[in-house]
C-alpha cells in the first residue's frame, strides 16, 4: 500500500509538471492500480466482473498510461507483420482490449491489407473504446468480439487464422491452457503465435530443454522474481513460469527474445514468435536427418520417424540437429527453434554448452585479416567445390560467395557463436537490404536506423540466437564508433590511434590513406609513422604484454612462441610485417585491410569483394546463398558429421599454430580432415612459423604439404603481411579406417 502511494505520488508530481489532462489520467491510473485493484462489491469469481472493477474506471484513459508499462509491444507487432507470408491474412487479437495493437499495426502491415481481424476481450468498458476507435478509422474487416477467449466464436467462414497475437494479456487468463489449446487448433499451417507479456522465471526450470531459441536474460533472480510476482498478483497477473512453458511446449519457437523495463524498476517481459510444431509435414520430411550438410532444415513430420527421401543424403552419420530432434520428438517437446527459422544457413547447436559461454559475450574479429585474392590465386576456386573455412568475421567466406566461380557449398565453422552471428547478419541483410543499407551497415560500420531494419526486415531472416544478439547490440551499428570498433581486437586499434595522437602522428595517418604513389607513400611512413610505431617503447609496453597480444590481437601463447622463434622478437616480426607492405600496394587504394584500421571504415573502392556493387548483384539473386551452412562448433565435430570425402577445399587461416605442440589436437582435427576431404582435396592454412611444426603431422596423416608463400626479409607474401608462411596440404590418401567417425568424435 504504502510503496503504491509513493509511486502515485511521484507519477502525479511528474505528471502535474506536464498538463492537467495527463495528470488527471495519472491519479485515475494510479487508483486503480495501486488502491483499488478491484471492486470488493464485484463478484470476484467471475473473470468478467473482477476485469471490470478493474478496468471500467480507467477504459478512456487506458492507451494514455500504458507506454511506458507495456513495453514490447511495437515490436512484438513489427516482428508478427515481418513474418507474416500469407496473402490476406486472417488475424486474431486475444486480449486486444481497446485495440491500441490493431490501430498500431496498421504502420507496419496495412490492417486493409488482412482479410478479416477480431479482437477478443472481456471487458465491455475496453471493447467500447475500441468500437469508437475503429469507427472512426472506418476499417469494414475489424471486428470486436467481448467474450471469453476460451470460448469466443468466429464466423462460419473462417476456419483459421495465420495471425494470433496476445499482449499482456496471457498473464491475466485465468484458463491460459485452454486459451494456447485453442490457439492451436485454430492457427494455420503457416501461421504465427506472437506475445509480448511479463514474466518471472529462473534457469532451473529449464533442464533438459534446447527449444527455446536463445537464454540471454531469460534468468530472473529470486528477488525480483518474488516482487515482481507479488507486486502484479495484486492486480490478478500471474507471472508463474507456467505460463510461458506450457505455450512453448505447445509451439515451436520462431523467435524469443528477453527484455527489462528499465524506466520501470528493470521488470522482466519477453517477446515471443511462434508457430505449429510440426507445419509443413510434407516438406518436413526432408529435414536435416542425416548430415549437417543436407540442405534441409525443416520442422520434422508428425511421424516420430525421421527419415529422407532424397537417395544421396542417407548416410550413417547423423547430424547434432537430427539427435536433438530425436530427443525432442520422444519427449513431445517441439523441435530446437532452428528448425523453425525461414533461412536454411545456420546449423543447430546447444548455446548452453560450456564451450560457448567463454568468450565473454563477444566476438574476437570485426573484420577478416586473410586475404581472399590470394586464396582465390592459389586454391582457383570452381563451381563444383565444396569449402570447408573457419568463419572469423565472415568477410571471406562472402567475398568466396561473391566470385564469379563461386563454391556450390561454403560451410562455415567458428566455436564463437558471435562470430558466426556476425556472418549470419550478412547474409540475412543481402537477401533482403538494398546496396546503399549493405554499405552503411558493413562499407561504414554505421546506420542509424540498424533497429528499424532488423526489426522489419532482417528478422525474419535470422536464427533466434541471432536476432536476439544483434537485438542486444544494436549500438555496434548506432554507435558514434561503428562495427570496427567492436570485437575485442578493437582495442589494437585503440592503442594504435592513441599513440599516433600521443606523437602527434593523427594527420599524417591521413595523409597515407590519401596518398597516390607508392613513393608519396613510402616518404609518409618513414618519417612520420614508423619512428611513432615501431621503437622500444612500444615493445616494452605494448607488443611485449602477454595480455595485449591475445585480447588485442588475437595472439594466443603457442602462436606467440612461434612469433618468437621466426623473428626473434615480437618488434622484429611487426617490422617484416609492415615494411614491405608499403611498398607493395596502395594503402588508399589497394589494401583495405589496413585502410579500415586507420580509417575505421572502408571506401567504395578499397572493400572485400563482396562489398562492391558487382558482387551485391550476385549476391542478392535468389538462391545465392543457399549453399552456406553456418556451424557453431569445433572442426573435428563438424568434419565428423558431414559425408566422408564430401569436402574439396580447407581454409583453416593460422588456426593450428593455436595447438600444444604434443600433437595430440592437430593430429585428431587433421585424421578429421583426412575424413572429409575426397583424394586430391585442399587444405590451406597460414602460419606465423616459416615451417610450423604440425606440417610434419599433415605429412603423416595422408597429406602432402608445400609452402606456397615464405616471407623473406623486405618481402611480402600478400596485402596483409601477417603471416610468415602459407601451405597447401594435399589429401594423397586415406587413412585405411583410421579416421572412422567413433574416432573422430568423441
Amino acid at each position: 500500500m504504502y510503496v503504491g502511494l509513493a509511486i502515485a505520488a511521484c507519477l502525479f508530481g511528474l505528471a502535474a509538471l506536464l498538463n492537467y489532462t495527463y495528470a488527471k489520467s495519472v491519479i485515475i491510473f494510479a487508483w486503480s492500480c495501486f488502491l483499488k485493484p478491484f471492486n470488493g462489491a464485484a463478484d470476484l469469481n467471475d473473470q468478467q466482473a473482477a476485469l471490470e472493477s478493474f478496468y471500467q474506471s480507467q477504459a478512456s484513459i487506458y492507451d494514455l498510461t500504458r507506454s511506458a508499462l507495456l513495453q514490447g509491444r511495437e515490436m512484438m507487432l513489427q516482428l508478427a507483420a515481418s513474418h507474416l507470408n500469407t496473402t490476406m491474412p486472417v488475424w486474431i487479437d486475444i486480449g486486444g482490449g481497446t485495440g491500441w495493437n490493431i490501430e498500431q499495426m496498421d504502420a507496419y502491415k496495412k490492417i486493409s491489407g488482412f482479410k478479416a481481424v477480431y479482437l477478443i476481450d472481456l471487458s465491455p468498458s475496453l471493447c467500447e473504446v475500441a468500437r469508437k476507435r475503429f469507427a472512426a478509422k472506418k476499417w469494414p474487416n475489424v471486428h470486436i468480439i467481448c467474450a471469453d477467449a476460451t470460448a469466443f466464436s468466429l464466423p462460419d467462414d473462417i476456419k483459421t487464422a495465420d495471425l494470433v497475437t496476445m499482449s499482456y494479456s496471457l498473464s491475466m487468463i485465468p484458463m491460459f491452457y485452454a486459451v494456447i489449446d485453442r490457439i492451436e487448433k485454430i492457427l494455420s499451417n503457416n501461421g504465427v503465435v506472437a506475445v509480448v507479456d511479463f514474466y518471472a522465471q529462473s534457469t532451473a526450470n529449464l533442464c533438459g530443454r534446447s527449444n527455446l531459441g536463445g537464454e540471454l536474460l531469460r534468468h530472473v533472480n529470486w528477488f525480483s522474481r518474488t516482487f515482481w510476482r507479488l507486486w502484479f498478483e495484486f492486480d490478478r497477473v500471474y507471472l508463474d513460469p507456467s505460463r510461458r512453458d506450457y505455450l512453448e511446449y505447445q509451439f515451436g519457437t520462431v523467435k524469443s527474445v528477453n527484455s527489462r523495463n528499465n524506466l520501470l524498476g528493470r521488470i522482466p517481459y519477453y517477446i515471443w514468435l511462434g508457430c505449429l510444431k510440426r507445419r509443413d509435414s510434407e516438406r518436413a520430411r526432408k529435414i536435416d536427418a542425416m548430415a549437417t550438410e543436407s540442405p534441409y532444415l525443416l520442422p520434422v513430420s508428425t511421424s516420430p520417424e525421421l527419415s529422407v527421401i532424397d537417395e544421396d543424403c542417407i548416410i550413417a552419420v547423423r547430424s547434432k540437429g537430427y539427435e536433438a530432434a530425436a530427443i525432442n520428438l520422444q519427449r513431445n517437446f517441439p523441435l530446437p527453434s532452428f528448425f523453425y527459422q525461414t533461412e536454411i544457413w545456420r546449423i543447430f547447436y546447444d548455446e548452453r554448452l560450456a564451450k560457448y559461454n567463454q568468450f565473454a559475450g563477444e566476438y574476437i574479429y570485426a573484420f577478416t585479416w586473410e586475404d581472399p585474392r590470394e586464396d582465390d590465386r592459389i586454391l582457383k576456386f570452381k563451381p563444383t567445390d565444396t569449402v570447408l573455412a573457419i568463419t572469423s568475421a565472415g568477410d571471406n567466406i562472402m567475398t568466396y560467395a561473391a566470385l564469379p566461380t563461386a563454391p556450390h557449398r561454403i560451410h562455415c565453422v567458428d566455436l564463437n557463436p558471435y562470430q558466426n552471428h556476425l556472418v549470419e547478419l550478412k547474409l540475412a541483410a543481402f537477401s533482403v537490404l538494398e546496396y546503399h543499407d549493405i554499405w552503411k551497415l558493413f562499407g561504414e560500420g554505421r546506420h542509424t536506423n540498424f533497429g528499424g531494419l532488423l526489426i522489419s526486415k532482417l528478422a525474419p531472416k535470422l536464427s533466434s540466437h541471432a536476432l536476439q544478439y544483434w537485438l542486444r547490440n544494436q549500438k555496434t551499428f548506432t554507435g558514434s564508433k561503428g562495427l570496427y570498433d567492436t570485437g575485442s581486437t578493437r582495442w589494437a586499434i585503440r592503442i594504435a590511434k592513441f599513440i599516433f595522437w600521443i606523437t602527434g602522428c593523427s594527420g599524417d595517418v591521413e595523409n597515407l590513406c590519401k596518398a597516390t604513389s607508392l613513393a608519396e607513400q613510402k616518404k609518409i611512413y618513414d618519417t612520420k609513422i614508423r619512428p611513432a610505431i615501431i621503437n622500444p617503447w612500444v615493445a616494452s609496453i605494448v607488443l611485449r604484454n602477454p595480455m595485449f597480444l591475445w585480447k588485442a590481437l588475437g595472439v594466443p601463447m603457442h602462436q606467440a612462441e612461434m612469433i618468437s622463434s621466426t623473428a626473434g622478437d615480437f618488434l622484429t616480426y611487426i617490422t617484416d610485417t609492415l615494411d614491405p607492405i608499403i611498398e607493395r600496394s596502395l594503402i588508399s587504394s589497394d589494401n583495405y585491410f589496413y585502410y579500415l584500421c586507420l580509417k575505421g571504415r572502408y571506401s567504395a573502392s578499397n572493400c572485400p569483394g563482396y562489398l562492391k556493387r558487382e558482387s551485391f548483384t550476385r549476391l542478392c539473386k535468389p538462391g545465392a546463398l543457399d549453399g552456406i551452412r553456418i556451424h557453431t562448433d569445433e572442426i573435428v565435430d563438424v568434419v565428423a558429421r558431414i559425408r566422408k570425402h564430401s569436402v574439396t577445399i580447407a581454409i583453416v587461416m593460422d588456426h593450428m599454430d593455436w595447438f600444444d605442440t604434443d600433437g595430440v589436437d592437430a593430429t585428431r582435427e587433421i585424421r578429421a580432415l583426412n575424413h572429409a576431404l575426397k583424394n586430391g582435396g585442399r587444405v590451406l592454412f597460414r602460419s606465423a612459423s616459416k615451417c610450423p611444426w604440425y606440417t610434419k603431422v599433415y605429412d603423416r596423416e595422408g597429406f602432402k604439404c608445400h609452402a606456397e608463400q615464405v616471407r623473406e626479409k623486405k618481402t611480402s607474401i600478400d596485402r596483409t603481411n601477417m603471416y610468415a608462411s602459407t601451405w597447401v596440404a594435399t589429401k594423397i590418401r586415406d587413412l585405411n579406417g583410421e579416421s572412422s567417425v567413433e574416432n573422430l568424435v568423441l
